[in-house]
């Protein structure tokens, strides 16, 4: 139930509902229930991971309050990354491939109080000296202290690791040099915040713009320019689709609220034609990976947009797609991290609303990983102990900031409460 949205509590009080009808008649508390996830969370990161030449491991960081970032390495078989690619293409040619959460293993939850290159560097050292595995390749966003690190890991000893960087984020960087600071796109986002408050209590909210994300806000662009592509078809014969939605035809009104967008236009066309070729990429990627013809293909599949608003990004996205096919050589290797996004996310809502720093449900991020089978639960809870996750807790992450602010400013008696 947590896994699937539903927080411990919750889960708690419609276990305590059915249990008269479960073995045992007895349901659990919301404190018991955390412990048995993280607990499992625990196994997946402690236990012994396959010996194989072929890993890939992806790695990024997860910021939360307090102080430092919290390290996570996830890998993958190369092997099993394969087959699983080429089945679902064969099943459906046209489909988007990704990797589950669950063909991911944990290798790392790490808080790092100075995330720099060389002490990712050293993380990474570490897991190679503990595991016995040296990964075939690392695959990372561009930030500095990951891409830092991944190119001293691949110098140093005698090593074939491959280092290649994500393609979602090399997208979103060359949309950034495209549109930052542009002044039509500036004056397009202050116009759109403008509307939003304009309409918000109107007759006319559905037509509010979507919030435009500020972490990661140039991999998150499509929401926006779709967004203007179909109210700018509602308004060539928006009477219509106003008797449709049961909203007032009051097209003066409407005109004042949502005109503004016949002055963007133009620019829309071009933004337009800027996250087609984007879509391309990403699902070219998705599917295929780096490889050696990677290059070629996807320029075939580009040429319609080599000239035109979209040329600068998709000359630049084509020339980073080169240089990572490169590095592959006749090999064909995974491209996105976009699991490992998505995997952090996971864990940052079965973490809830987490203003606490650090914390033990980290481990999360390792639970929404687990196969769950009987099998796997007796093992996890046979194998770690409360007081093997309490252990974890003081070595890894230390104390909370809840436990620093119950330590430094205990509670007084006031006398009567207030509110």
């Amino acid at each position: 139930m947590v896994r699937s949205a539903i927080g411990y509590r919750a889960a708690a009080r419609a276990i305590e509902i059915v249990a008269p009808l479960l073995p045992g008649g007895s349901g659990c508390s919301a404190n018991g229930g955390q412990l048995w996830l993280l607990r499992l969370g625990l196994y997946e990161l402690l236990r012994p991971k396959e010996q194989a030449e072929d890993w890939v491991w992806m790695i990024d960081h997860t910021i939360q309050t307090g102080d430092g970032k919290c390290f996570a390495v996830v890998g993958v078989r190369w092997s099993a990354w394969q087959e699983k690619r080429e089945a679902a293409l064969a099943a459906d040619p046209a489909s988007s491939f990704a990797l589950a959460h669950e063909d991911l293993s944990v290798f790392a939850i790490e808080h790092m109080a100075s995330s720099t290159g060389e002490a990712v560097h050293q993380q990474l050292e570490r897991l190679v000296a503990e595991t016995g595995i040296t990964p075939c390749c690392i695959l990372s966003d561009q930030g500095a202290d990951v891409r830092g690190a991944g190119e001293r890991f691949r110098q140093s000893g005698d090593r074939a690791t491959v280092l290649v960087y994500d393609i979602a984020h090399a997208v979103a960087n060359a949309l950034k040099r495209q549109l930052n600071k542009n002044p039509q796109w500036e004056a397009f986002l202050a116009d759109a915040n403008r509307c939003k408050t304009a309409i918000r209590q109107t007759p006319y909210a559905f037509l509010m713009p979507p919030e435009l994300k500020n972490k990661a806000r140039w991999m998150n662009l499509d929401a926006l320019i779709g967004w203007s592509c179909r109210v700018r078809e509602f308004l060539h014969d928006p009477r219509a689709a106003l008797s449709r939605a049961q909203a007032p035809a009051d097209l003066e009104t409407l005109e004042q609220k949502m005109g503004w967008l016949r002055r963007h236009e133009e620019s829309i066309a071009r933004w337009s034609a800027m996250m087609e070729a984007a879509a391309i990429t990403l699902k070219y990627v998705r599917n295929q990976g780096y490889h050696e013809g990677a290059h070629r293909e996807l320029s075939s599949l580009l040429t319609a947009f080599r000239e035109g608003p979209a040329e600068a990004m998709v000359t630049e996205v084509l020339e980073f797609v080169r240089v990572q096919c490169e590095r592959c050589g006749t090999r064909r290797l995974p491209g996105s991290t976009e699991v490992l996004e998505s995997l952090i996310g996971k864990g940052k809502q079965l973490m809830g609303r987490n203003r606490n720093g650090y914390t033990k449900t980290v481990l999360a991020m390792a639970t929404a990983t687990t196969k769950i089978t009987t099998d796997t639960i007796r093992a996890a809870l046979d194998q770690v102990k409360v007081k093997d996750l309490r252990q974890w807790v003081r070595k890894k992450l230390g104390i909370s900031l809840q436990s620093q602010r119950q330590r430094a400013l205990p509670t007084l008696a006031c006398g009567t409460k207030l509110g």
